[in-house]
């Protein structure tokens, strides 16, 4: 599974809590689509949990928002969350 990041006006935070809080309420005002949104909503909590968004900040300046690349949240292997930059994986 794979949830593209529009980083474009904010940051990798923002954008990840922004898409967190509007699958939750998407959760609650329908049933029917809730088992295609939880793994999404899973995914996303995974990475504001365990994320050191500071770092990735500091580190991949097109994580720190205004920039328009290819940003995409995902599982690794391991099923550990992962973030690629335009198709390639950054260190965690």
């Amino acid at each position: 599974m794979n949830i593209k990041l529009d980083l474009q006006k904010h940051c990798i935070e923002t954008e990840i809590k922004k898409l967190h809080n509007h699958l939750i309420s998407q959760y609650f005002k329908s049933i029917d689509n809730r088992k295609q949104l939880e793994p999404k909503i899973e995914l996303l909590q995974n990475a504001l949990e365990n994320f050191d968004f500071g770092r990735l900040r500091s580190t991949y300046i097109e994580l720190a928002g205004n920039y328009d690349n290819d940003v995409i949240l995902s599982y690794d292997e391991n099923k550990h969350p992962e973030i690629k930059i335009n198709g390639v994986k950054i260190s965690m």
